[in-house]
């Protein structure tokens, strides 16, 4: 319930907002058109691994390592651990990696960082009780953890026909590189013992796993045990195969760091020393990952370049000003020009060109950002008097792929057709390895196709019903990305955009849900660490991008509650910085649950000008006596 009523904008601060907004959009844009932003991550996991995996590969350089070090300093918290996410509790895993990896940069066991660090880990439980596989996984090849903790994937996935289940075409196109490269590296188990003390550590308390995790590990030890050597041989050197001919032309796998990091060290068990022209493009890919600050480092996971580009789109186009029209064209020149090739990466479906996330492009394209980019092409086109052949023919041709990419729920998966449900499922998705079809992504889909003309396909007619029986009782939907207010806010525009009337029962259950979790100073925000639970999710301290959902969810409601808009509107421009952007406090997008979070400074930027653009189009609207753009639409 919005309490502070201090900040409603009149018409005047909503244009000079927008009009900053706009201008900070055109100012980073690209030169080649696309809004590339950076990937702001959690912890300090990924700088620990750096430098233990460059020690290992013995790529490391001073400077490098000194950087890393100090980002990893910074970031400690006042009682002496690491966090997962900016503000949360410090984590047993994370800040047990960070004390090692801050050994190898040269800090010795007395630095008072490294004191108050060892002291948390062992009030934690000690390095017993780390429960996070990639960490554990990390330490496997310093000896400091055994490799018989760490579940082996076999290395025979690999020779597995498409149609039998378990093959990689099962797996997300952006886990497919890791499955195969684990599965190598959980056979051969190479050790490499670094000059590290972990006594500190250690609490001398044991830490027995759990009966799942023995049943697990055992029975993949026994499936590996009777495996035949020679089966196992072809399989390693197939692996081997398959992971050089899909490194990407940048010289990453996937895009991603954490993949091409694993690729390396699957090759370097292989024989591929750092001076290998595979390894050596690799290791460049990664520092390229890299983002160097005030002396300091850090590793950015990947990049978003496409969805950032698709989402900059969208907010431009919905101001409606005629000075977007040329930025608008030269961003939808570089995704056209920017598609991923999808046959070899998706399993039964004709080869078609769509999106990545990375725009390398990849051949990981995805239906999210494949729904994203039509989208924001489509509607800029159809603004500018119809969108031209070339963008008619790329939007068609990747629709044609999405379609093709629907669940047998009649949902959309992240990264690929969910085609899971055996035995594993929950694990598997819980370390990023498949992914369950979701709100977010099918409400995506629904309005990409809407926008291609295709609301009457039965899949996405499909997709509809999907999305109205996926609603929880109180109103909201889940969310695989941003958790609660991002997946409901999605499908309320989504619901609309097929047609569902401001009065459908899904709609009024979903903006009363909105409108109870809005805070008094009129924001919305969703604490990580409560996101899971049912009695306090989508509570939290208000964020910029939390907020510019719920306000465009509310305004694409319908039936306005002009006190919530308003408020909504008047945080964000509070909020604004003297650039024109927004900066958000913490993470929101969920990776990987427990393990990976991050933040994008551009979605923030490109979600808050599209929601006050709405809004200043609905003050308009009101302004002018005309019900609101979304009221009054027939359902289906």
């Amino acid at each position: 319930m919005v309490t502070d009523q201090s900040h409603k904008p009149n018409d005047a601060q909503v244009g000079a907002a927008v009009s900053a907004a706009v201008s900070a959009a055109f100012a980073a844009q690209a030169q080649d058109g696309a809004w590339p932003g950076e990937i702001l991550t959690g912890g300090t996991s990924y700088e620990a691994a750096d430098i233990v995996m460059r020690t290992l590969l013995g790529a490391t350089t001073p400077r490098h390592v000194e950087e890393l070090a100090a980002w990893m300093l910074a970031d400690q918290n006042e009682d002496g651990g690491w966090s997962l996410f900016r503000g949360g509790p410090s984590d047993l895993s994370s800040s047990a990696f960070t004390h090692i990896a801050l050994q190898l940069a040269g800090f010795p066991l007395d630095h008072e960082a490294l004191r108050r660090a060892a002291a948390f880990v062992r009030s934690a439980g000690g390095l017993e009780a780390i429960d996070m596989v990639p960490v554990k996984f990390w330490l496997a090849f310093t000896g400091m953890v055994s490799w018989d903790e760490i579940p082996r994937v076999p290395p025979e996935l690999v020779l597995l026909p498409s149609w039998v289940p378990g093959a990689l075409g099962d797996y997300e196109p952006m886990a497919r590189e890791v499955v195969v490269a684990v599965g190598i590296l959980t056979t051969i188990r190479p050790v490499r013992r670094l000059d590290v003390d972990v006594t500190e550590l250690r609490s001398g308390v044991p830490h027995p796993p759990s009966r799942a995790e023995s049943v697990l590990t055992g029975t993949l030890r026994a499936v590996h045990a009777a495996t035949p050597r020679t089966l196992r041989a072809k399989a390693l050197r197939a692996g081997e195969d398959w992971l050089m001919a899909r490194q990407e032309s940048d010289g990453s796998w996937g895009g991603s760091w954490t993949e091409t990091m694993v690729c390396v060290l699957a090759l370097w068990s292989r024989g591929y020393g750092i001076g290998h022209p595979v390894q050596r493009r690799a290791l460049a890919a990664c520092d390229e990952l890299n983002v160097r600050v005030d002396g300091t480092r850090r590793v950015q996971t990947f990049r978003t370049v496409v969805m950032d580009s698709a989402l900059m789109m969208s907010a431009l186009d919905a101001t409606g000003r005629t000075d977007v029209r040329e930025p608008l064209r030269r961003a939808g020149r570089w995704l056209i020009d920017h598609r991923a090739d999808t046959s070899v990466n998706t399993k039964g479906v004709r080869p078609l060109r769509a999106w990545d996330f990375e725009g390398i492009p990849t051949i990981n394209a995805d239906p999210d950002d494949t729904a994203m980019a039509i989208t924001a092409l489509r509607s800029a086109g159809a603004s500018d008097g119809g969108a031209d052949d070339e963008a008619v023919a790329a939007t068609s041709e990747a629709a044609r792929w999405l379609i093709a990419c629907q669940s047998p729920s009649g949902g959309w998966a992240g990264f690929g057709v969910d085609r899971w449900s055996r035995l594993g499922e929950k694990a598997l998705t819980g370390i990023g390895f498949v992914e369950g079809a979701t709100a977010c992504v099918t409400a995506h889909a629904v309005e990409a196709l809407h926008a291609e003309g295709l609301g009457w396909h039965p899949g996405c007619r499909r997709a509809v019903r999907w999305l109205l029986d996926a609603q929880d009782a109180d109103g909201s939907w889940p969310s695989r990305w941003g958790v609660r207010l991002y997946g409901t806010s999605h499908v309320v525009s989504a619901l609309r955009t097929a047609g569902a009337p401001a009065g459908h029962p899904s709609i009024v259950a979903a903006r009363r849900w909105l409108l109870a979790h809005q805070n008094p100073d009129g924001g919305w925000g969703e604490n990580i660490a409560l996101s899971l639970s049912d009695r306090r999710r989508a509570t939290g301290e208000s964020s910029a991008i939390h907020t510019a959902w719920c306000l465009r969810g509310l305004l694409r409601a319908g039936e306005v509650d002009e006190d919530a808009v308003a408020a909504a509107a008047g945080y964000l421009i509070s909020h604004q910085n003297e650039a024109g952007t927004w900066t958000d406090p913490t993470e929101w997008m969920i990776v990987i649950p427990d393990s990976v979070y991050i933040s994008t400074p551009r979605m923030t930027h490109a979600f808050a000008l599209w929601a006050l653009a709405d809004y200043q189009r609905h003050l308009s609207a009101v302004a002018s006596g005309a019900a609101h753009p979304d009221q009054g639409k027939a359902a289906e």
